[in-house]
């Protein structure tokens, strides 16, 4: 047996599947859509570029001087990217092996020319790329340059590519055009004299036929639905991206007129006052974002976002370390809060430098932005997690560490710079709190909301000076000294006078809304520590002489508020119970402290000359009801501690009988008397008294 048959009998082993059908593997898997330009804007922006332009372009162009007549087809309407980084050698190879990412060793970039560049094939059959000093054609059919030929690259050091480049006119005219309109610069002038593009610009001829690669046919409205769909995330385009500050989309139609459809432009600030972190285990800062938008038919929108950056340092979690090493990521969580009192962020999004696409999955229930280098599925849609069929996976376990070791250090940064920014005037308090989780929007998101309420939690134990004083709000309190507010449903106006008396009596009164008033007794780790207003709390500080400094007004609001939680007795002592003439007198246990309250039956004109000892007519329905309760209470089982205290109403109707028969009698006209069997007027009117209760009932 000769040796070539022993080998072929004896050869055995996996082989690689055909160039095309890997790719429409590839395509199968990744999506057709916005996410395409998205991948674009990544890879210039790992290129370091700080511009991206997109060109709709539905120019025709002769087909007359090509390189071969099969690219004929290809002088049609395309898509164009350019972006003003130039590519490397590193990038020439890495664009030509298919799936395979140049940059996988370098923690600093997602990925360029991987499996997310080869989207492109959903548009088109032949990409061409232009940039530094090479012009090239790549062709995964193998029908346009030679058997088995995958493309075709001119150089402009070469004087015989450069000919080529001059003279082939029909050919690179698609090239001169585009050149001239995004960097400014003649196509001979580089030709000839600079020998090389100061930039990249990619060209999509529009698919028109089907192919062996698709048969998604791609004309006009489709590239319009492609820009659409990224101009539903314009604005948070450029958040995280660390050079891209510049996106546009633009269209040139048959005769050459360019529209824009879209400008984006972002400009990081730093403020002086917000240091850069060094601590021992993380590395973070904090910095101003100001993204401008224009688009077509509508006005100019700037928006201004809070970004926080925190970085893992070596050494402080070895699993995270590990994975670091091993899958070349960087163990950094930024996050973007946008700083707009129109309307707060309810559903941030998760971003990998751009944002996932906005399905439930890549939404957190946060008020800011997530952004990190997660490890996502092969068609970049979705975060792994560790899930029964991910349990080992090394993306999945790193993604669980990012968020639970990394996310909280980035979020209590950003909420600490916040902070100092409001004490400053430099942010509105409110700004503040909203970027608070709202645990009522992450309830039914299980993994968001566990990380909410320990990023809660570490934040409340920390007991730094996080609650805004209702007094000055830029002044900042700690927990432990604050009063917080009731979540009660408070009339604007009893809120308003509870305010006022306790900072009158020296309260450190705090302000907050209802989703961080949540946060604190759900999160709080001793929850028995903390202050809050309450009826009992309110009558304590006004016992410390305030009620002499408070308007009739807020008197009253306060009243209605002491007496909400019944507790009668410990209204002993305060000058608060009003009168019809506009006095207040003091709770006690003194004769001469009774106060008359009227009803239908016995309404205040049958006693003329006691109107003074009425409640004004025009208290609050909710008082009147607490003191016609208060004056119940006579005859109800007081604890023995309490007897002599508690301010009460006698309501016996043989009392009340005969106090009413002594103010007729002193009232009567000298010329009245009494009919024979007349008895005196019955009467269901009150006597409010504060005095202790008898002991004889």
């Amino acid at each position: 047996m000769s040796l070539s048959k022993r080998k072929t009998r004896h050869s055995f082993g996996a082989t690689a599947p055909p160039f095309i059908d890997y790719l429409k593997d590839i395509l199968r898997r990744y999506p057709d859509g916005g996410q395409i330009l998205k991948e674009l804007i990544q890879n210039a922006d790992d290129a370091g570029a700080s511009a991206v332009v997109f060109l709709h372009d539905e120019r025709c162009y002769d087909r007359q001087s090509l390189k071969t007549e099969g690219l004929g087809k290809y002088q049609g309407p395309a898509l164009y990217a350019f972006n003003n980084a130039e590519f490397t050698a590193e990038d020439w190879q890495g664009i030509q092996t298919t799936g395979r990412s140049v940059k996988r060793n370098d923690p600093n970039k997602v990925g360029r020319f991987g499996i997310g560049f080869n989207s492109v094939y959903h548009i088109t059959d032949v990409p061409s790329i232009f940039s530094s000093k090479y012009l090239g054609f790549l062709d995964p059919q193998e029908k346009l340059f030679g058997e088995r030929i995958r493309g075709f690259r001119w150089s402009l050091e070469e004087e015989e590519d450069k000919e080529t480049l001059l003279n082939l006119q029909d050919q690179f005219q698609p090239f001169r055009d585009v050149v001239k309109l995004v960097s400014g610069q003649r196509w001979k002038d580089i030709i000839q004299e600079e020998k090389h593009f100061k930039g990249t610009l990619f060209r999509f001829p529009l698919r028109s036929e089907a192919s062996e690669i698709s048969d998604n046919l791609y004309d006009s409205n489709k590239v319009v639905q492609l820009f659409d769909s990224f101009l539903a995330d314009a604005d948070i385009s450029t958040l995280f991206l660390r050079n891209v500050s510049s996106v546009s989309l633009q269209h040139i139609n048959t005769k050459g007129f360019v529209n824009v459809r879209l400008a984006v432009t972002s400009s990081p600030t730093v403020d002086l006052s917000l240091k850069t972190r060094n601590e021992s285990n993380i590395d973070g800062s904090t910095c101003f974002k100001t993204i401008t938008s224009t688009s077509e038919g509508k006005k100019q929108t700037k928006t201004k976002w809070l970004l926080t950056t925190c970085c893992m340092k070596e050494g402080n979690v070895p699993e995270l370390d590990l994975l670091a090493k091993k899958l070349s990521f960087r163990p950094q969580v930024d996050l973007a809060f946008q700083c707009s009192q129109a309307s707060v962020l309810t559903d941030g999004r998760l971003s990998v430098f751009l944002p996932l696409p906005n399905n439930d999955s890549n939404k957190t229930g946060y008020p800011v932005h997530v952004n990190a280098c997660f490890g996502l599925t092969d068609n970049r849609r979705h975060i792994k997690w560790q899930e029964e069929d991910q349990k080992y996976d090394e993306a999945a376990k790193w993604n669980e560490l990012l968020v639970k070791e990394v996310l909280p250090h980035t979020y209590l940064l950003m909420l600490q710079d916040a902070t100092n920014l409001a004490k400053s005037s430099t942010l509105p308090v409110s700004y503040v709190y909203n970027i608070w989780p709202d645990l009522s929007q992450t309830k039914h998101k299980d993994k968001w909301h566990g990380i909410a309420e320990d990023i809660l939690q570490r934040l409340l134990k920390q007991n730094t000076a996080i609650f805004s004083l209702a007094e000055d709000e830029r002044q900042f309190v700690s927990p432990a000294v604050a009063v917080c507010p009731s979540d009660d449903t408070m009339p604007p106006e009893m809120m308003a006078a509870v305010t006022r008396a306790l900072i009158a009596g020296g309260e450190k009164l705090v302000t907050f809304p209802d989703h961080v008033s949540r946060a604190v007794q759900l999160a709080f780790p001793d929850p028995d520590t903390l202050k809050w207003v309450t009826p009992a709390l309110v009558r304590g500080v006004l016992r410390r002489g305030v009620v002499s400094n408070l308007s009739n007004n807020d008197k009253l609001s306060l009243l209605q508020y002491i007496l909400t939680d019944e507790n009668y007795h410990d209204l002993r002592g305060l000058k608060m119970l009003p009168l019809s003439d506009g006095t207040f007198k003091t709770f006690t246990n003194e004769e001469k402290d009774i106060t008359l309250i009227d009803n239908d039956t016995f309404p205040r004109v049958l006693l003329p000359g006691c109107k003074d000892l009425f409640l004004p007519d025009d208290l609050s329905t909710t008082s009147i009801q607490h003191l016609k309760q208060l004056a119940a209470t006579k005859n109800l089982a007081v604890h023995p501690g309490l007897a002599n205290r508690r301010p009460y109403v006698t309501m016996p109707a043989q009392d009340l009988h005969i106090r009413l028969l002594h103010l007729r009698d002193r009232l009567r006209p000298a010329n009245w008397t009494t009919a024979p069997g007349e008895r005196a007027p019955s009467t269901k009117g009150s006597c409010v008294a504060a005095r202790a209760p008898s002991t004889q009932g």
